[in-house]
């Protein structure tokens, strides 16, 4: 079209024809272009991937500087994104950088937990070995007690082993104990607690080996029906599990009836040793008692600790007669004396949470634990309550 033809009139366009600032549309500074080669190059939206500048830009800075300033960021962002990946150290060249050496956080010793159980747990040869029976099948019922017979002749051979290997070691620690300290009292600060038991496990196995023995011989396959009236004669290692169970319930029962009959008789025996001007003691907890305060203790102070450990003989039972006050002391200060030594041992050689299960029950037994019935749990919950004293 040509001017002289076009609509508009002649001063409209002469003025829309007039040159605009030069500085309104220069282009950038050729410094930001010659610092940047052409394979650099990028978008400007490739600048809005940069971090953002915690600074706001104004409203009143003009548009190209904020293209300027993307201009400027570019450098850094080409540098991070278009570096080369960090090639693989080659196996046959290794790379010849140091590391710097973590040094590992200090710890405190502590013993191992095998070296501790071996301190604490007897070992297995003064338990009784496993009883396999054999299954039942479609046979006669006497063929199966004769198959059943020469199963427990197995055991009770493995168990007289048992008593046999237990004999030898005791012998040895003894001879252990005796070269270090004289006085059989103080054997348990010489020897481990499981040493400890070994010995005193083995004295009572000594003696009931013989009479065993020739029941063994007498009766042979047939001795489980008869062995499990004559327990006292029987070594431990050589004990069958029910054996175990029914002398187990024969105490819970005896101590029930105990406390039975001195909850009955409480009163009459509180006023039997009862002196004018002097109060009665409270409970005695078993685990805080003084071996000399036994000999100042009554009566019913006497009995109720005899209900908990079991010392005197069922003979009075039968006979429904009190024992004398002489017998319950020499009975309780045993068994409580035995008691607190097997405690420092326990405490000295790594604490009563490293014992075994077999070693909690018995331990909850000689302390008057009630343990039929109980899981494993239960027990240590309550052998923890008797060492926090």
């Amino acid at each position: 079209m040509s001017l002289f033809t076009t609509p508009y009139p002649s001063c409209i366009l002469l003025f829309a024809m007039r040159p605009r600032p030069i500085l309104q549309f220069s282009p950038a500074t050729p410094t930001y272009r010659l610092a940047f080669p052409s394979q650099c190059r990028r978008p400007l939206s490739y600048a809005c991937t940069a971090r953002p500048s915690n600074k706001s830009q104004p409203h009143s800075q003009p548009r190209y500087t904020a293209n300027r300033n993307a201009f400027a960021l570019r450098p850094h962002i080409r540098f991070a994104s278009s570096a080369a990946a960090a090639r693989k150290p080659s196996l046959t060249h290794p790379s010849t950088s140091t590391k710097i050496a973590v040094q590992p956080k200090s710890t405190p010793f502590t013993a191992p937990v095998p070296q501790i159980r071996a301190k604490l747990n007897p070992p297995p040869e003064t338990y009784a070995p496993e009883l396999h029976l054999p299954p039942r099948g479609h046979e006669a019922y006497v063929k199966y007690i004769y198959r059943c017979g020469r199963s427990y002749i197995a055991f009770y051979k493995k168990g007289v082993s048992n008593v046999r290997a237990t004999l030898k070691l005791a012998k040895a620690l003894r001879a252990k104990a005796s070269a270090q300290v004289k006085d059989k009292e103080r054997w348990h600060t010489v020897l481990t607690r499981a040493e400890w038991q070994v010995v005193n496990r083995s004295g009572n196995d000594r003696l009931r080996l013989p009479a065993f023995a020739t029941l063994l011989v007498v009766f042979g396959e047939w001795l489980p029906l008869l062995v499990v009236y004559l327990t006292p004669v029987v070594p431990e290692p050589c004990r069958i599990p029910s054996q175990i169970e029914r002398s187990m319930k024969a105490m819970e029962k005896r101590r029930t009836e105990r406390e039975r009959r001195l909850a009955m008789d409480a009163a009459r025996l509180v006023a039997r040793d009862r002196k004018p001007g002097v109060t009665t003691p409270g409970v005695i907890r078993p685990q805080a008692v003084d071996l000399e305060a036994l000999d100042k203790a009554d009566l019913y102070t006497l009995l109720s600790l005899d209900v908990r450990f079991g010392v005197q003989p069922r003979v009075w039972d039968w006979l429904f007669l009190t024992p004398p006050k002489a017998l319950l002391r020499w009975g309780l200060k045993s068994r409580i004396g035995y008691l607190r030594k097997d405690d420092e041992a326990i405490r000295r050689d790594g604490g009563f949470q490293a014992l075994e299960a077999r070693e909690v029950e018995r331990a909850c037994v000689e302390r008057g634990i009630r343990v039929l019935g109980r899981k494993e749990g239960e027990l240590r919950k309550e052998l923890a309550g008797w060492f926090e004293r």
